[in-house]
């Protein structure tokens, strides 16, 4: 079994195409010219004319300020004779040299194993490895302030039976 984990901060603002705004009034100018012409035309014919468009403000809907997302990911290998369909597991986050923990996150996925084969599980959350921070590990990479594992706690098969880790 294989196990790492990371985080991905992303800032919307960023991602935006700057040139946007420039592209909407370019975009509503060609509009305008477009319903000109055509009332030109319609005033030829005697028809009444079209109104001019109208500007819709876009509304903001790109979350606003930063967006933190933790990737956690473990390669599973069935070394079982049956066909893996369900895995719950926890990631534990202990303390170097202490091994007190700081943070479990529980994972339950739907996966296909089959005998003999491995596959990567990942998991996307909003949930970081613990709620602490220590103030002394402040300038440590996020990842080198725990150790952690990875505790499988129950595997459910394609043919409906379970195994179950002792308590």
């Amino acid at each position: 079994m294989q196990k790492q984990w990371s985080i991905d901060v992303r800032n919307p603002a960023l991602e935006k195409d700057p040139l946007q705004s420039i592209k909407d009034r370019e975009q509503e100018v060609r509009a305008q010219k477009d319903v000109a012409r055509q009332n030109e035309t319609r005033i030829r014919q005697g028809l009444p004319t079209l109104p001019p468009p109208v500007r819709v403000p876009t509304l903001e809907t790109e979350p606003q300020g930063l967006s933190v997302i933790y990737i956690y990911e473990v390669k599973f290998h069935n070394s079982g004779m049956k066909r893996i369909r369900t895995i719950t597991w926890d990631w534990v986050f202990s303390e170097p040299g202490t091994e007190q923990e700081l943070g479990r996150l529980q994972f339950v996925r739907k996966v296909t194993i089959s005998p003999g084969k491995s596959r990567n599980v990942l998991v996307h959350s909003a949930t970081p490895p613990t709620d602490t921070i220590d103030a002394r590990k402040a300038g440590k990479k996020l990842r080198d302030q725990y150790t952690d594992q990875v505790v499988i706690k129950s595997v459910g098969y394609a043919d409906g039976s379970t195994w179950r880790a002792p308590n």
